[in-house]
C-alpha cells in the first residue's frame, strides 16, 4: 500500500494563480545552474520578478527548500546541479491565460501518481496509484448513487487508501468499498485534497470536500475524462518527473467539451464561446461560498453596486444577494478561514448582477478578449460599470 502524501504547510504556493507566476520564473531558469549556498540565489532573484510570495527562510537557497514543491507542481526538477523545466511549465509560460485552473488540475490528476519519483520511496516498478482521480471518482459515486455531496478526509483515509485504489476503476467499483485501516498522516492527504478543491466543481470546507455540480450527465462526463495518462516507466527519478510534465498538447484542455447548464438567457449570453466564464458562473452559484460570504462579510445583505438593502426591502427573504466573481477564473476562490479569501467576490442584487454580466459581455466583445488579464483590470471594468449606475 502506497503512502498518499503531499507537501505540507505551503498551500499558498499551490494556488493556480501563483503556479502560473512560478511557471514563468522556472521557464526563465530552464537549463540554469542550481545555485550553491555560497552563491547568489538566481532562483530567488527570478521568482521575485513574478511572485510576491516569500520563499523563506532567506538564509537557504530557494531550491533547497522549495525544489520538491516545484516538482509536485510538475513544473521543474534538477539533475547534475542544473534546473530543467517540464513541457507543462513551458506551455504555461508561453501563454499563461491559455490554460485555466480546471485544465491544469485535470492534467495534474492524470499525471500525478504514487509511488512518486518526487519522493524518496520511489519504486519505478510499482503499480501506479493516481490519488486525485480516485478521490474525484469516489466523490462522484457518493453523489450519483447516494445523493451525498461530500466526502471527508477520514472517509478517503479508510476507504480509498487501504483498498489500494489506483484511479483506473470505474464508478461501479466505488460502490462496494470495504472499510480499512489507515496508518499514514492525514494532514498531508488533507493538503492534497485542499489543492484539488480548486476545481470549479469542488469546494473545500474542513474536513469535507464537496461536489457542487448537480447535473448527473455533467458529472458522468467529468468522470469519463478522469483517466490516467499511461506513460513510459523510468528508473531515473529526474526522467520520470520530466515525463510527468511532458504530456502537454491539444488534449491538455480536458474540460473544453464540458459546459455548465445555462439557467436563463443572461447565462447563455455571458458564457457563450468562453468556457472560462462558464466556470465563472459556476463559482458565483457555489452554495458553500454563499454561506461563507454571508457569515464573514459585514452588511452582506447590501448590494455593493446600487446599495440596495435587500434585508430591509425584502424582510421575508434571506440571502437575496448574489455573488459576483471579479477575478479571472485562473484565480480560483480560496475558501479558507479568513476574510481576505473573499476579496475577489462582491455581493450584488439580482438586477445589478444581471446588468453587470451584460456590461462584461459588451466589454469582452469590444476588446476581443476572453477574460481579464489581472485583478486590477477586472476591478477597473467592474468600477466602470458601477460608475454608470443611475441613482
Amino acid at each position: 500500500m502506497h503512502t498518499w502524501r503531499f507537501d505540507q504547510g505551503r498551500l499558498q504556493y499551490f494556488q493556480f494563480d501563483e503556479i502560473k507566476k512560478i511557471a514563468l520564473a522556472l521557464n526563465e531558469l530552464d537549463g540554469s545552474k542550481k545555485p550553491a549556498s555560497d552563491e547568489k540565489d538566481v532562483v530567488r532573484e527570478v521568482l521575485s520578478k513574478y511572485s510576491t510570495l516569500p520563499f523563506l527562510p532567506n538564509d537557504y537557497t530557494v531550491w533547497r527548500n522549495y525544489g520538491r514543491v516545484f516538482e509536485i507542481m510538475l513544473l521543474a526538477t534538477s539533475t547534475n546541479d542544473h534546473i530543467f523545466a517540464t513541457n507543462l511549465c513551458k506551455s504555461i509560460a508561453a501563454d499563461p491565460d491559455d490554460l485555466d485552473s480546471d485544465d491544469y488540475l485535470a492534467y495534474f490528476s492524470q499525471n500525478f501518481y504514487y509511488s512518486s519519483p518526487i519522493f524518496a520511496d520511489y519504486e519505478s516498478a510499482a503499480a501506479r496509484v493516481y490519488p486525485c482521480l480516485a478521490i474525484i471518482k469516489f466523490l462522484i459515486t457518493e453523489f450519483v448513487v447516494k445523493g451525498k455531496d461530500y466526502v471527508t478526509i477520514d472517509e478517503i483515509c479508510i476507504f480509498l487508501v487501504p483498498n489500494n485504489l489506483t484511479g483506473h476503476e470505474d464508478l461501479q467499483f466505488f460502490t462496494n468499498l470495504k472499510l480499512g485501516n489507515y496508518t499514514g498522516d492525514p494532514r498531508q492527504l488533507r493538503e492534497l485534497v485542499r489543492f484539488i478543491s480548486q476545481f470549479s466543481f469542488l469546494k473545500w470546507e474542513n474536513p469535507k470536500l464537496f461536489i457542487e455540480a448537480r447535473d448527473k450527465a455533467e458529472l458522468l462526463a467529468i468522470e469519463k475524462l478522469m483517466s490516467p495518462r499511461i506513460s513510459q516507466i523510468y528508473a531515473d527519478r529526474t526522467a520520470a518527473i520530466l515525463d510527468m510534465g511532458a504530456g502537454v498538447g491539444a488534449t491538455t484542455k480536458t474540460f473544453g467539451s464540458i459546459t455548465l447548464t445555462a439557467h436563463d438567457h443572461d447565462d447563455v449570453e455571458f458564457t457563450e464561446g468562453a468556457k472560462i466564464r462558464v466556470t465563472h458562473v459556476r463559482a458565483e452559484r457555489s452554495n458553500k461560498l454563499r454561506n461563507f460570504y454571508f457569515k464573514k462579510i459585514p452588511y452582506a445583505h447590501v448590494c455593493r453596486m446600487c446599495e440596495l438593502d435587500t434585508a430591509h426591502k425584502y424582510p421575508w427573504a434571506n440571502h437575496v444577494i448574489e455573488l459576483h466573481h471579479l477575478l479571472p477564473l485562473s484565480s480560483p476562490i480560496r475558501v479558507e478561514q479568513n476574510i481576505t479569501s473573499l476579496k475577489d467576490l462582491v455581493g450584488l442584487c439580482p438586477s445589478c448582477h444581471r446588468a453587470t454580466h451584460k456590461f462584461y459581455s459588451k466589454w469582452f466583445a469590444e476588446t476581443k478578449l476572453k477574460d481579464f488579464s489581472s485583478y486590477e483590470q477586472a476591478m477597473d471594468v467592474y468600477n466602470s460599470a458601477k460608475a454608470q449606475v443611475k441613482s
